[in-house]
């Protein structure tokens, strides 16, 4: 058996298995039983899954006792007991040769024979997976979606549909500016020290008898980044800002331990006041139980702001209707799963600010569906058709001009069928800004749902170029 694509393709349809000499943890593993002899059992697991099936295909490693030997398999993927079920008779073939049923396969009805003396098993395999049959594969992952709470495209918190959900969610809705209103995207004081007055503002048009804006001129005084702001004058500062968001997570997920990791790189380019893009690279990471998982994308979202508030206003409501889609790749090796996958959607921000109070509404709806990936003569579907719905808010307190903290929560739901059908957010953190567009946010946040639990922080940095 050749170990890198014929590994891929069992991987893709043996996708399982259970052990006895496995941990009740193991991601995967198969459970041999001997024909004709029910006492000789074998059940071996693991967090690799290509690993795991050359040694069972082969009756390699730990699955040597049962070389040679007939024997029915039972193997559990990611979870999810019977995911396939299969029957091996060393010398069932034509001529005496190998030959392997698959009885049942998650997500198909159908049976699949396999015989040696049609040329090596491994490899037959590997043009039913990756030739023969992508329907049988593509029901199988989609399946697998909407019954493992750890599967890698779909149907959990940790899935790649969910993570384009919420960083859609928290970029344009709840976090759309870290500051609370848009005064900050749009425009900054002119006058950010307090140089100037109610009564004799800086002229916007010619700003540069401000020390604050020409080191030449010598005020006695040196400012501090972070000092309160003063006078009513405003200066565009070229509509372009910059934003990088961070969240780690700790998570247990019917009974699997990891970790999780988010990263996502955004330039907003402002073409009006009401009118903006924002282009992200979101890029993520998650291990469960040893098993890698890499995602990553490329967002784009149009934020459109029928409503905003008078500068001056202390009192205001702000409306932002955003349009966005994305295109998303996830893969792993350790669970011989992943694809190509893209969505589409709106969200819809409401924020009302009283005062130093700002109370932030959000709704959103997207559609996620999958590509297929055809290299040479592979061809591969994870058979995504997803719709998330997530509704939230959050609630800020200026503190000072410069320090806020805020507290909120999100409600998900996967409006397909899913493992976890929805989850709730909670999150609480704080806020510190500077007069020259600088911000900083930091806070917790944690999921919680149907045998699912998670825990960490977020952060972001939001740079006034």
């Amino acid at each position: 058996m050749r170990t890198t694509p014929t590994t891929i393709a069992l991987a893709a349809g043996l996708a399982c298995v259970s052990s006895a000499g496995a941990q009740s943890n193991d991601l995967f593993s198969f459970t041999l039983e001997e024909i004709g002899n029910p006492s000789n059992t074998l059940t071996i697991g693991g967090s690799n899954l290509p690993d795991l099936l050359v040694d069972f295909a082969d009756q390699d490693g730990l699955f040597d006792p049962f070389d040679g030997v007939a024997f029915d398999a039972s193997g559990t993927y990611a979870g999810i007991d019977d995911a396939i079920n299969v029957t091996f008779d060393p010398n069932g073939g034509t001529g005496g040769g190998g030959f392997l049923t698959i009885n049942s396969l998650l997500g198909s009805n159908e049976t699949f024979e396999f015989d040696e003396a049609n040329g090596d098993l491994g490899e037959q395999l590997e043009d039913f997976f990756l030739q023969d049959n992508p329907d049988a594969i593509e029901s199988f992952l989609s399946t697998a979606s909407q019954q493992s709470f750890v599967a890698v495209t779909d149907g959990n918190p940790l899935a790649s549909t969910a993570r384009t959900a919420r960083f859609n969610f928290f970029r344009f809705g709840l976090f759309a500016d870290v500051t609370p209103t848009d005064r900050e995207l749009n425009r900054v004081y002119a006058d950010p020290f307090g140089n100037g007055d109610d009564e004799n503002p800086i002229d916007p048009v010619d700003p540069m008898n401000d020390p604050a804006l020409d080191p030449t001129i010598d005020d006695g005084a040196a400012p501090s980044l972070f000092q309160s702001t003063g006078g009513t004058a405003f200066r565009d500062y070229g509509g372009i800002r910059t934003r990088l968001d961070f969240r780690g997570q700790t998570f247990e997920a019917d009974g699997f331990e990891g970790s999780a990791f988010d990263l996502a790189l955004g330039t907003e380019v402002r073409f009006h006041d009401r009118f903006s893009a924002v282009l992200s690279v979101p890029l993520g990471y998650h291990e469960v139980e040893g098993a890698d998982v890499f995602n990553g994308g490329l967002n784009l979202g149009l934020p459109i702001r029928i409503v905003l508030p008078d500068e001056d206003d202390t009192v205001g409501v702000k409306w932002q209707v955003t349009p966005t889609a994305s295109a998303d790749t996830v893969f792993s090796v350790d669970f011989a799963a992943g694809g190509i996958l893209y969505s589409y959607g709106v969200n819809n921000l409401v924020e009302f600010v009283v005062g130093p109070v700002s109370l932030a509404a959000v709704a959103q709806y997207t559609v996620h569906e999958s590509l297929t990936l055809s290299v040479d003569e592979f061809e591969f579907n994870p058979g995504i058709e997803q719709q998330i719905l997530k509704l939230g808010g959050k609630v800020d307190w200026d503190v000072t001009d410069n320090f806020a903290v805020y507290g909120g929560g999100v409600w998900t739901d996967f409006l397909e069928d899913a493992a976890i059908d929805n989850y709730t957010t909670g999150l609480a953190g704080l806020r510190l800004k500077a007069s020259n567009g600088f911000a900083f946010v930091v806070g917790y946040e944690g999921d919680f749902g149907d045998e699912y639990e998670a825990h960490g922080g977020a952060a972001s940095i939001q740079l006034p170029f």
